[in-house]
């Protein structure tokens, strides 16, 4: 199995940067715990006030597949609900 890239650019709530940023490396330290979690990694957008982006690496489908649905991101749905008012997330793959 091919690994999974993931780009997020997530769209943080005005007034709520600080906030947000705070609990999103509290999750991120529990992803990075999880089974196949190569890395993860949280970036400020120089372009844009109020967007963070995360740069993740699973090993495979799969492992990202049972991450979306583990209660830690069940958590983390009802925490970010409030914080932000939208993410695009794109999945890539390596062509190398």
């Amino acid at each position: 199995m091919s690994k999974i890239f993931l780009f997020v650019a997530i769209d943080v709530r005005p007034g709520k940067y600080d906030e947000f940023v705070s609990a999103l490396s509290k999750h991120i330290s529990v992803i990075r715990t999880e089974a196949g979690c190569e890395f993860i990694d949280i970036y400020r957008d120089t372009q844009k006030e109020n967007v963070v982006n995360v740069w993740e690496i699973w090993s495979d489908r799969p492992s990202w597949d049972a991450h979306m649905v583990n209660e830690n991101s069940k958590g983390w749905q009802a925490v970010a609900k409030d914080l932000v008012f939208g993410e695009t997330i794109t999945v890539m793959d390596s062509l190398s």
